[in-house]
Parts: structure tokens; sequence; C-alpha cells
């Protein structure tokens, strides 16, 4: 059951994801949960989205005046969707996406304070791989950001296209080389690291795609209280290839707060036969 607390904007439940599915996170940068969102709920926020469904806002921000509600609702960020109690409980608060995040983010995960409207008018060519501006490369996850899809987006539409393993430290890549499509069915969430190289896909097919992107974010420490899985040996996990293993690892080990505490020589051997240790330090290593 979700723990939702409006007046500081956060919520807690039970963490859904295990060990093994944190380090996938860790390695590859993103999640996808499909088809999560209700198909209710999907079309109210395409008609919303629309200009189709009038506005019911549980509450109107301090100061506003309606002229500012509707500016911000015609906008590319149209956050006066988070003011419905319909896409809070449904979208913001989804069962399946909360219980990921509980698992990323740890107790108490805040909630998005800002959404973005990415709506294209297909057929388009795909965008240029980008990092976004604000992106953070470093050993700590302090955000999860998030793609929610209200309607199906399969390749033809153009879905979010993430080259996994890129959230680490800033990579170029050419136009014409691919990643991976995060096609998924109508209601689906996807979830990646903030800093991976990701881009909108090439789209062939006629329509609008529409997508809402927003992030959520941690308040608490890090601490391994996600699905712990008996078997799971820290030191023979498959932190990811050379060049990548020693970033993952040092990324989930200090994410599953161990860093501080797993004196040990850990991870997994590279190509060079190099191990890491994880002392009392933190830090790229």
């Amino acid at each position: 059951m979700v723990q939702y607390d409006r007046e500081k904007w956060t919520f807690d439940c039970e963490p859904t994801l295990s060990d093994s599915q944190v380090l996938d996170f860790c390695r590859t940068g993103y999640l996808v949960l499909d088809g999560v969102v209700d198909a209710a709920t999907n079309q109210k926020a395409l008609d919303y989205l629309n200009g189709d469904r009038a506005a019911n806002p549980s509450f109107m921000p301090e100061g506003w005046t309606e002229a500012d509600f509707e500016r911000v609702r015609g906008s590319h960020e149209p956050g006066t969707i988070m003011l419905e109690e319909w896409y809070i409980q449904n979208v913001l608060l989804n069962g399946a996406a909360a219980g990921a995040l509980r698992s990323l983010l740890g107790k108490s995960v805040g909630m998005p304070v800002v959404v973005s409207k990415h709506s294209t008018a297909c057929p388009a060519p795909a965008q240029e791989w980008h990092h976004d501006a604000d992106c953070v490369f470093g050993p700590e996850l302090y955000f999860v950001e998030a793609f929610y899809y209200p309607q199906d987006t399969p390749a033809e539409l153009g879905p979010t296209e993430v080259a996994p393993g890129t959230h680490y430290q800033r990579t170029q890549r050419e136009t014409h080389e691919e990643g991976v499509l995060t096609s998924a069915s109508a209601g689906s969430i996807v979830f990646h690291h903030q800093s991976i190289l990701h881009r909108r896909g090439a789209s062939t097919a006629t329509g609008t795609r529409h997508m809402l992107k927003y992030n959520y974010w941690r308040t608490a420490p890090p601490v391994r209280d996600w699905i712990v899985e008996d078997e799971f040996d820290f030191h023979t996990a498959h932190y990811g290839g050379h060049g990548q293993y020693q970033y993952c690892a040092h990324l989930f080990i200090g994410y599953a707060a161990r860093g501080r505490r797993f004196g040990s020589w850990a991870g997994r051997r590279g190509r060079g036969g190099r191990r890491i240790r994880y002392g009392g330090r933190t830090g790229m290593v």
C-alpha cells in the first residue's frame, strides 16, 4: 500500500525490486514497466493533453489566477496535470511504479514538481543523441527520471531510445548508431538514470505521440532495504564489461550503503584482471 504525504509531497511503500533487479538498473540505466497504468487513466491523460477534458484540480497553488492556470496547462510543461487527483493516484503514485521507485530511491520518495510534455507529430526523424543539460555523473543516484506513455507507443511512433550503460560518463554517439527503443503498450512507465544518453526515436507512422517526463528524487540516505536475495553474492555479481564494471560496482555497492562497511575485495575481474576495492572511502575508483 502506498502511503502518500500530500504536505511533504512524498510517498512511501514496500520495495518491489530485488538485488538482481537493482543491480540491473545500475548496470543498464533503465527499467520498463509495461502497461501498469489502467486504460481509463490513460484516456483521461490523453484527453487532458489534447484539451478535451475539463480541469478539476485538487487544489490551486497559492497566488495563482485562472489565467496562470490556463497558461501553464497549455505550455510544454503542463504541471497542472499534477493537481488532478486521478493523475496523482494512478500515475504519480501508481503501485507498480511506486514499488520500483522505493527500491531505487529509498524511503519517503520525493515526488515530481515539474512535468514536461513531449508530444511529437509523426512521422519525424530521430533526434540527435544527447545527455540532458542538467545531468550529473557520479557514483550516487539522487534522481530517477520517468517517461509515461498514455498510448501504445510501438517503434513506428518513435519511443524514447536509450543507450544502455552510458549514464556513468559523458558519451558521444553518431545519429546513425542505434540504441534500445523503449517501445511499450499504453500505460507504460519507463524509468532511467537521469544522465543516460538518449533521444526520441525515428517515427514512420502518422499521428501524435504523447509522452510525459518528470523526476522523482531521494530524500533518505541509501540503504540495502529492497528485496534481499539470500544467494546474491557481491563478489561474483555481474557489474558489466571492461570500462563499465568499476563504475557500476561502485554505484551499486555505495547504493546499498555498503561502501563504508564492505572492506574486502569486491566486484569482478575486468579484462585487465583488475578488481575493485571498497574500504572506507567514497568517490570514484
